[in-house]
């Protein structure tokens, strides 16, 4: 049964393994993500608040996302990663994660949501304009509200 709940240290080595996936190394993504979470490290224009959660099935960690307040492109809060294990996808896991992100921007009162998506991600684009995000521009789609990434 899949559950999600707050990212906690130790979940680290298996957040990474999965970023590791499909970009860099393991050993990279432990430290960029463990920093982001400290707040030690922070994309540009983000703010201090941020937060992340992991999707766990059967003790296995299948999935994670994370975000923040920004002030990047006019926005509110920005998607920073979101990412499901390769042997999990299409399971609605990634719906599941983004709901729940969405969840906290809306508790955080942060209503434009910006996320930088790769031009040939086209999945994450399909996934994210399903849930209410529009294109930017070729890197870049936003939610106009955040209630939309919250309606499953």
């Amino acid at each position: 049964m899949l559950t999600l709940r707050p990212i906690q240290p130790a979940d680290l080595p298996s957040v990474a393994q999965l970023r590791a996936q499909t970009k860099g190394k393991e050993s990279f993504w432990v430290d960029r993500i463990g920093r982001y979470l400290r707040g030690e490290h922070s994309p540009q224009d983000a703010l201090a608040d941020r937060s992340a959660f992991v999707a766990v099935d059967e003790e296995k960690i299948v999935g994670f996302v994370a975000g923040h307040n920004t002030r990047r492109l006019n926005c509110d809060g920005e998607l920073q990663w979101l990412d499901v294990d390769q042997d999990q996808r299409r399971r609605g896991i990634g719906v599941k994660l983004l709901a729940q992100i969405g969840d906290w921007f809306v508790a955080e009162n942060l209503t434009r949501i910006c996320v930088n998506v790769d031009p040939d991600d086209l999945p994450a684009q399909k996934l994210y304009a399903k849930y209410g995000a529009e294109s930017l521009n070729e890197h870049w789609m936003i939610w106009a509200d955040s209630h939309r990434m919250t309606q499953l």
